[in-house]
This record gives structure tokens, sequence and C-alpha cells, in this order.
């Protein structure tokens, strides 16, 4: 049996104790013998009683994060589901266009996410690096003509034998024309000879044209265009650069986290249409049926966790000193007789509230296990064990007596009688708490004052 226990009440027993050992305890020659009891033991522990209301450590209450119609519900109050469980859904044709906007923002966002994570962005990266050093190589060498005769000695050397010969050709062409001027208009000679000496002179005006531009240097606005080409061309080279260096390696790691939290984002837009568990827990709750009209943030249900129970105590400032963390407890409930559990101190707020002057703590008590019939909120009974149980001796009060050497009891063995030295406490109805050389079983002799 377990006894409860507090100084105030030690005092005023231990009190009590002495005045009736006092009068009932006498020395040997003045006591007669009236037979035997027994010793016998009991555990005393000390607690800490206080109340509370019992909670969940997870309760949420799912709401719709968009509007629409209900068109299917999974679960009736009272089941347990598993987190991530779809437990209502609405109809897709009745929710806002955004949210069916977000099934193809999904379908793009994996594929970038897969894009990602593939060896393919590594290649698509080298390419893109390797267009972009031969972009900025030609608009470096257009910028280098910048000031500078545009073409080089040898080109423009080429291109002055090339006008010397297109020249002698059109000379040869022109005399032979006018060789055949006599002959009429529509004559195929003289035709011909035309034709040659037009094209010939075309090609000298070619020629001379493009050794003009060979000898020239870029006019402002074509510097300005080389310059404005060459910067572009570079930092479009860098951004390959990087873009490359993030890759070449593998997959890149941040590359792979947009990514993926786009494919989060979106996914939360189509889960909107959806009631999702967030946890592993019991429906208590169920405010929708199939074919209901929902809005945005109408409550749809109300999901506990049964496994974590608690109960937060307030224990006053006199008490709050000798419990501790770990300690263990006693739950029960007055609405539910019989359905007792056990639990543990898990928390102690270090701060205290002062209420009616007196000062209080609060202290959360973890359950062991809690019958799914108590209600969330009910009423609970706590009684802290804050000390290890001890094992005490009890004798009747009539077998212990005093002389000059102090209290004694005379203990019975084999029709033997001897001395055995005590210290009395505690009186519980009519037996005394005794320390001694004594053991549960042990008979003693019972005495009467004469």
């Amino acid at each position: 049996m377990f006894l409860k226990r507090s100084t105030k009440m030690i005092l005023v027993i231990t009190l009590l104790s002495t005045a009736i050992l006092t009068g009932c305890a006498t020395s040997a020659p003045a006591a007669e013998s009236t037979g035997t009891g027994v010793v016998t033991e009991s555990t005393l522990t000390d607690t800490v009683d206080s109340s509370g209301s019992l909670q969940a450590a997870q309760i949420a209450t799912l709401t719709w994060n968009t509007s629409g119609v209900v068109s299917s519900v999974n679960v009736s109050a009272g089941d347990k589901v598993k987190s991530d469980e779809v437990l209502l859904e609405l109809d897709a044709t009745t929710v806002p266009a955004s949210v069916i906007d977000g099934f193809v923002a999904l379908a793009n966002a994996k594929l970038a996410l897969e894009d990602a994570k593939s060896m393919s962005s590594t290649a698509e990266a080298a390419v893109a690096l390797a267009d972009a050093q031969a972009a900025y190589e030609d608009a470096y060498s257009d910028a280098y003509m910048i000031g500078n005769q545009v073409g080089s000695k040898n080109s423009v050397e080429a291109a002055r034998v090339a006008l010397e010969i297109a020249e002698v050709t059109l000379e040869n062409a022109t005399e032979n024309y006018t060789d055949l001027s006599y002959l009429k208009d529509d004559n195929l000679k003289k035709l011909q000879s035309e034709s040659a000496m037009i094209n010939a002179q075309i090609n000298v005006n070619t020629l001379k044209s493009q050794l003009n531009y060979l000898m020239s240097t870029p006019d402002t606005l074509t510097a300005d265009t080389y310059t404005a080409n060459l910067e572009l061309a570079k930092a479009q080279l860098e951004s390959a650069q990087r873009a490359y260096d993030r890759v070449k390696d593998g997959p890149n790691a941040d590359d792979i986290a947009a990514a993926q939290a786009a494919v989060d984002a979106a996914q939360a837009t189509v889960n909107s249409m959806k009631i999702i568990a967030p946890f592993d827990g019991e429906v208590v709750v169920l405010y929708d049926q199939t074919g209901d009209q929902v809005e945005a943030g109408e409550n749809s249900v109300i999901l506990v966790d049964r496994e974590k129970m608690f109960v937060e105590v307030s224990i006053d400032e006199t008490s709050i000193s000798n419990v501790n963390a770990g300690d263990k407890a006693v739950i029960s409930f007055d609405a539910f007789p019989g359905l007792d559990t056990t639990g543990e101190v898990t928390f102690i707020n270090p701060i205290g509230s002062s209420s009616t002057g007196v000062v209080n703590y609060t202290v959360r008590v973890d359950l062991d296990s809690a019958d799914p019939s108590i209600l969330i909120g009910a009423t609970a009974s706590i009684t802290i064990q804050t000390g290890d149980p001890q094992t005490i001796l009890f004798v009747p009060i009539s077998a212990v007596q005093s002389d000059a050497q102090g209290e004694y009891v005379i203990r019975v063995t084999n029709n033997s009688q001897e001395r055995v030295n005590v210290v009395s406490g505690q009186i519980v109805d009519k037996t005394v708490v005794v320390k001694g050389d004594l053991n549960a079983g042990d008979i003693v002799q019972l005495f009467t004052s004469t």
C-alpha cells in the first residue's frame, strides 16, 4: 500500500505519537503481557497532488486552402489515419483556374527537376560555353579593328592585285566592244561583247569597294557597335562559364534545391484542393460531406494524435522544489473511473506566476498511455511521486515499551524472548512505525500498563 506523507502531517503525528507512547509504553516491571503481535511492513512514498486538463501533444484543425465542391470524403469521425493520407478532395471542375494552372506548373517543375538531376545539364552547359566563346572571339576581332585599317597587309595587297587584273579585263572588253561598234545593236556577237564589258565593269567596281573597305578604318557608329557587341559577348561568356562551372562536376546541389522548391510550390497549389493529414492521428471531428460547397479558410477536420497525451498542472512554491523531471506520476479521471494510467514529469517551467499571493509553477506530465474513450480536456487528478518508495515496519502500539535505556520491544522466538531496541515514529491506526533490528513477520510481545 502507498501512504502520502507531508511535513505538517509528520509534525502533528509525531507529537501525537509521543503523547500516546508516553501514556501506553511503560517500563518493563510496570507492564503485563497480554499476548503477541506481528511485525508488518508497508511502503511510504512522498507525493505531490494537483489536477489539470488532458491535452494532446498534436491536435490540428485542418482547413480548406481554396474553394470548390467536395467530391470525395475518405474518412469518418473516429477513423485512424496516417500522415500524408488524403482525407477529403474537391471536384477539379469547381476549383479556381489558378489551381488548375498548378497542374501544368507542377509538370514543368518536375521536368526541370529531372533536368537538374541529370548529366544532360552538364552537356548543355558545355555547348553553350563553346558557342559563347566563339561569339566572343568574333566580337573581339571586330573590336580590334577600331582605329586600325580594316584589312591586313596581305588582304589589301591581294585586293589591289585582283583590281588591277579586273581593270585589264575591263580594258580588253571595252576595246573589243569598240571594234564591233559597226555591227548592228541586235548582232549576237556585239551583244556578247557588250555583256562582257558590263560584267567586267561591275567586277572592277566591286573590287574597288572591297579595296577601299580593307584600307579604311571603322567609323564612329561602327566602332561603337563593335564595342557594345564585345561587352555583350564578354558578359554572355562569363555567364556561360559560371553555368558550366556549377555543373561541370555533375548536377549542382543549389540548382536541384531551387528546382525542388519550384516543385514543392506547385505541389502545394495542387494540394490546396485536398485535405491531407499532417501526422498520424484520429479524426475526432468531420465537418464536410460529399457535395458541400466550401470556401478557403473553412474548417474541415479536427485531427488528434492520442499516442502523445499530457496534462499540465500548477504546483505551488512550497512543493515545487520536491518535483523533478523524470518523477513518476499516477493519473486518474473522475469522469472516467477505472481508467487510471501512469506518466512522467517531462517539463517544469522555472518561471512562476502569482495568483492571490501564491506563486505557482507549471509542470507537464506526459502520459504513458490513455484510454481512447477519455475525452480531450477531461479533468485529470495527478499524484506525482517525489521520492523513492521506502519500506517501513509497523508494530502494535502496545508492543513498544520504554525504560532508562530507551524504547524497545520484546521479540519472541522459539519460546524465548529477546529485547530489541527501537525508535518509534508515526502512528497509523493501532500500529506505530518503528526503526530497529526487526523483520516483517517477527513475533513481538504485547503489554498492557498496570
